[in-house]
């Protein structure tokens, strides 16, 4: 019996190390993703790959060390681990190489949630190579642990000798030098080692900055290691004083939003019929987006908070203050999502009071599922009791996955509507910009025709419409494809178009916000309070409005905005120190900012993500 534990010790241990070194040439891969290396980071994130990736191994032999009592269980136990690690590391290099950032959170979430996909469309190709990389995998490891297992033992025991004493030995040595190297390049901000780390799957920083100080009374550099994040597991004071209302002003509210229309796009030519509304309406050509994802863009406008607040909000499953004020004063509410609102979580957040005022169950392509939401809200409106006052938010997706039908090819070449995600670079750049044209152009005529409604039922002149989106899109103008990556114009500056009863053209140029619908609307319709009670943005209706700085986020990091630069902040543990700041109309990096408010708004922020937690 111990013989046969020793033999599959032997075994297990070269079935790992033969793994490992496979894996140790996917991590390898990531390195050409940044761009930015001298000679000495380059070997220093070459050193701190092949560390992640022998770490992790590490990790997995103490794991399956127990299994190696059973022959078949372990067999096939550790086979699946490292198929399923290969095949994740694959996947991420794609997510990374697109979009920026490593499976995450949202990556996950969307892996899991059987809604997530009704507003991804992955194509084809992708799920052949899906299916070609996995039975690849499969492939190798049977062979190689048939090939290990049938060897003879004293051929594996001396090779297994001879990888211990040299491999191992040097992969210790890298290992520890990598984690000195860092911990060090991380105690004096040397962001030349620190930044190039983000291309590195899996990687885990080393901080002894405390240690250091305490025992040699070596002080590294100081930096700014506030985090903006929100402890999710907080009690909501949500709003902060009771809502009173006592002049009502109950008007019309129509919110149509593209999802990923970024404002840059929005001409006569890509959207004519939207264009014709701006004629008449407040143009805010400096609008930004609450969140540069679905998420927490739609969040920041339905609450009027910062996107932070999403997961206390998510947790308590607490609804908008929005839609409470607004069934008080006997609206017909409904909202029409093309895609699923179980995922995003906006059933469980932002609608929670509405669930039974909801379209959003559709079949077919993202365009498809365009137009019948579109009908859906053509079909509401016919039937509405126009005694009472109206609200509908309509959320379009085309623009999204740059869906539109054969009809609507107005902008070539277009490839015929067809991405390969697996290839996808900025070689594609303009076929992509044309297909997002063609997508928009779609879902402009849709918006068109809904606006057509308003009209011949009377509601067009006594109406609040607005147009906007839940966040840009970037086409490689920064590097990056898609949004989720970054703070730059292209990702958080959208489209905001307001029609008031009787109004009249007007272009505004200040700085403002999601954040500031729900308090214009709530003023609009006679809320008493000051919006400082349930928001963390301002009516544009005052005539003190102004705003000194925008506040954006994510899954993994939050920004503030100004009309100079973006101070981005990571709320992730490890990456406290990946603070950066960039201009905020070329979003070039700045490495000497010399901006005295700086400070101030970060207070004012982190104040700001607080007041409605106990």
């Amino acid at each position: 019996m111990i013989a046969k534990f020793r033999e599959n010790m032997l075994d297990l241990s070269l079935f790992i190390k033969a793994n490992l070194l496979l894996s140790i040439l996917i991590f390898l891969v990531f390195m050409p993703l940044n761009d930015h290396y001298i000679f000495s980071t380059y070997l220093f994130i070459f050193g701190a790959s092949i560390s992640t990736a022998a770490t992790l191994y590490l990790i997995y032999y103490i794991i399956l060390m127990p299994f190696s009592w059973f022959k078949i269980t372990f067999a096939w136990f550790s086979a699946s681990i490292f198929i399923l690690t290969n095949i994740a590391l694959i996947v991420d290099f794609f997510i990374f190489r697109i979009w920026k950032f490593h499976i995450n959170a949202m990556v996950i979430n969307i892996l899991f949630s059987p809604d997530a996909f009704d507003s991804i469309q992955i194509g084809i190709m992708p799920i052949i190579a899906a299916i070609l990389i996995l039975v690849f995998f499969v492939i190798f490891e049977f062979y190689l642990y048939t090939k290990i297992h049938k060897a003879l033992v004293n051929n594996k025991k001396k090779l297994n000798r001879n990888i211990n004493v040299y491999a191992l030995s040097l992969l210790f040595m890298v290992i520890l030098a990598e984690k000195i190297i860092y911990g060090f390049a991380n105690m004096y901000a040397k962001t030349e080692y620190l930044e190039p780390t983000k291309v590195i799957p899996l990687y885990q920083p080393m901080d002894f900055t405390g240690f250091m100080e305490e025992t040699f009374d070596m002080k590294g550099e100081t930096s700014q290691k506030q985090s903006l994040s929100i402890n999710s597991n907080k009690n909501l004071n949500y709003p902060t004083k009771p809502i009173t209302i006592s002049k009502p002003n109950p008007t019309n509210i129509f919110i149509f939003a593209l999802d990923s229309a970024r404002a840059s796009i929005m001409s006569s030519e890509v959207a004519p019929n939207i264009y014709d509304l701006a004629k008449s309406s407040s143009v805010y050509t400096n609008h930004m987006n609450g969140g540069n994802a679905t998420r927490f863009g739609i969040f920041s406008m339905m609450y009027g908070l910062n996107s932070s607040y999403w997961f206390v909000f998510l947790n308590a499953q607490k609804g908008s203050i929005l839609f409470n004020t607004l069934l008080k004063l006997d609206y017909q509410t409904h909202i029409f999502s093309a895609t699923s609102t179980a995922w995003p979580e906006f059933r469980k957040t932002a609608y929670f009071d509405i669930q039974n005022s909801i379209s959003d169950e559709h079949t077919g392509l993202t365009y498809e599922k365009d137009k019948q939401t579109t009908d859906e809200f053509l079909q509401w409106v016919d039937n509405a009791d126009l005694k009472k006052p109206l609200f509908s938010f309509v959320f379009l997706d085309s623009p999204h996955s740059n869906s539109y039908p054969k009809t609507h090819r107005n902008f070539l070449p277009d490839h015929y509507g067809e991405v390969n995600y697996l290839t996808v670079n900025e070689k594609d750049t303009q076929t992509l910009l044309n297909q997002y044209k063609n997508a928009i152009f779609y879902n402009d005529e849709l918006v068109g025709d809904m606006i057509k409604k308003l009209k011949e039922k009377g509601l067009y002149e006594n109406s609040i419409i607005i147009i906007t989106a839940d966040h840009g899109q970037e086409f490689y103008e920064h590097g990056n494809f898609g949004h989720n990556s970054s703070y730059n114009y292209e990702q958080v500056h959208v489209p905001f178009i307001v029609h008031l009863p009787k109004s009249e053209h007007k272009v505004i140029n200040k700085l403002t916000s999601h954040l500031d619908i729900v308090p214009t609307l709530m003023s609009y319709v006679g809320v008493d309070n000051e919006t400082k009670d349930y928001s963390s943005g301002y009516s544009l209706l005052s005539p003190e409005y102004n705003r000194e700085f925008a506040y954006i986020g994510n899954w993994n990091d939050n920004a503030i905005l100004t009309d100079e630069y973006v101070n981005v902040f990571s709320n992730l543990p490890d990456r406290i120190f990946d603070n950066k700041t960039y201009k905020t109309k070329s979003y070039e990096l700045v490495t000497d900012q010399k901006d005295t408010k700086r400070q101030a708004i970060l207070l004012k922020v982190l104040d700001e993500n607080s007041r409605f937690i106990h």
